[in-house]
Formats: structure tokens, C-alpha cells, sequence
């Protein structure tokens, strides 16, 4: 029993250094259709959120990574730069506070923000999605759009 625990336990580390390198590669893959080297931390930042969920703060950032791939500055940089490209996107919630998270091309999503602990759920909804095909049948193009519910959560009643 004690020997296929550990089997299982070695399965799962090789399955997850597995999905580690094919981070990696797509980062490096993304930053050069970019037209940017894929330095350590511009690496490190695109892996980061592509495995958490965001959206985050460049401090919130920057506790993700290991600090020694680089410093405060470079976090607020590299986001800067990262969102000017189209991998990331900036996400702002009427706070002052910038977040950011992957911007995963073909798929846009919402957010609700808990106003007290500023807690942030992602809404992927169909009937929301229908507000761009309303837009699409009378013409327009290019349509974007940014709409974010704010509200109180469980945790915060």
C-alpha cells in the first residue's frame, strides 16, 4: 500500500513538471509572436497567471513569483509592457487599484467584486454575451466592452 502511495505521488510530481514545461513553452511561444525576449521575468509573470486564476495586483504579483527573478519595479514594467503587447489585461474596479490577468484570446469573461474585501469571482455568462451579438446585428464592429458587477459577499454580510 505505502509503495503505490508513493507511486501515485511520483505520477502526480511527473504530471505536474509536465504541465510546468508546457507553461513554460507556451510563455515563451506567446512572448515571441510578440515580438519580446522571453526573459525570466516576463516568464515568470506569464506563468504565474496562467496557473492563478487573477485578476491580481502587481504586489499580489509579486508574491507569486520568486522574488529573486526580479523586483518590485520590474513587476509594475513587466505588467505595463505585458498588457501594451495583448497578453495580459488590465482590469480596473473603480478602487485606484490596477489587476491583472491573461488575456486569453477568444474568450472574455466579467467579474463581480465584493466592495468590502474586494474578493473577485469571474462571471462567464451566455445571456451577457448576447448584449455583442445585439450590437453585431445592427452593424457595428470592433465591439468591446468592460462590465463588472460590485456587490457583498457571503464571507463579508
Amino acid at each position: 500500500m505505502v509503495r503505490e502511495d508513493e507511486n501515485s505521488m511520483k505520477k502526480d510530481q511527473r504530471k505536474k513538471e509536465l504541465q510546468q514545461g508546457h507553461r513554460i513553452e507556451a510563455a515563451q511561444t506567446a512572448l515571441k509572436e510578440t515580438g519580446l525576449k522571453a526573459t525570466e521575468p516576463r516568464l515568470a509573470i506569464l506563468i504565474a497567471l496562467s496557473e492563478n486564476h487573477g485578476p491580481f495586483t502587481a504586489d499580489e504579483v509579486h508574491k507569486l513569483i520568486n522574488k529573486r527573478v526580479c523586483d518590485q519595479a520590474t513587476v509594475y514594467r513587466t505588467l505595463t509592457r505585458l498588457v501594451e503587447v495583448g497578453l495580459l489585461r488590465r482590469c480596473e474596479f473603480g478602487d485606484g487599484i490596477a489587476r491583472f490577468e491573461t488575456a486569453e484570446s477568444g474568450h472574455h469573461h466579467h467579474h463581480v467584486v465584493c466592495n468590502q474585501c474586494k474578493r473577485v469571482e469571474v462571471i462567464d455568462d451566455e445571456e451577457i454575451e448576447e448584449i455583442d451579438r445585439f450590437a453585431r446585428k445592427r452593424g457595428f464592429s470592433d465591439v468591446s466592452h468592460i462590465l463588472e458587477f460590485f456587490g457583498t459577499c457571503p464571507q463579508c454580510r
